[in-house]
């Protein structure tokens, strides 16, 4: 009884130490993946009844502040682009803040029109290609995603090529939101939604 006593003990740090991440653990998984896929009620909270599910998917990108001995930040910066997938001019672009804190992943939006995100320590799971649980922002909405990492994501297209300073009268004739960082856009149905969204403040 001794013996099997000693033991349990022995396999009780074992267990503590691969059941709970640590925040930089958790940044490391977090960091230097595109991941991509759906935020189920997402584009009708946050964007507008008019979306629906299964047109439109999100892909986030996290970039830790520094890398050293100890592994990744639990901080740094990202982007974040929501795009039709039927057409591919429709989408919503915005770099971010984001940090770990005990367990959380808080998701910070340049953008000040963007509504900005907690992910709770108890509701997601992460590895190094598949990211899924639930967030919430400041107005008590909740959103369940599932993300998986695409090595093969272009940010290009929308960071360089798409984030022109143009605004509503360009050209066009899309209409365009520009965030107070220059680099943040949106078109089509995001773009008319947060030029709404400004005009109701």
């Amino acid at each position: 009884m001794k013996k099997l006593y000693f033991y349990i003990l022995m396999l009780m740090p074992v267990f503590a130490m691969t059941s709970c991440d640590t925040d930089t653990m958790i940044a490391d998984k977090l960091t230097g993946a595109n991941w991509e896929g759906w935020l189920d009620t997402y584009y009708q909270n946050s964007w507008g009844e008019e979306f629906q599910d299964g047109q439109y998917r999100t892909v986030w990108r996290f970039d830790a502040a520094y890398y050293d001995d100890y592994g990744a930040a639990t901080y740094g910066t990202g982007y974040e682009v929501d795009y039709s997938t039927t057409n591919r001019n429709e989408y919503a672009y915005s770099p971010f803040d984001w940090a770990v804190r005990n367990g959380d992943i808080y998701i910070t939006y340049r953008n000040p029109d963007w509504n900005n995100v907690r992910i709770d320590y108890r509701n997601y799971s992460i590895s190094y290609n598949h990211f899924k649980g639930t967030m919430y922002d400041w107005e008590n909405r909740i959103y369940d995603f599932d993300m998986e990492n695409n090595a093969s994501w272009d940010w290009d297209y929308y960071r360089r090529y798409r984030t022109r300073a143009v605004d509503a009268s360009d050209t066009d004739g899309l209409p365009v939101s520009i965030g107070e960082d220059g680099q943040s856009v949106a078109t089509g149905k995001f773009a008319e939604i947060l030029n709404k969204r400004k005009a109701s403040r």
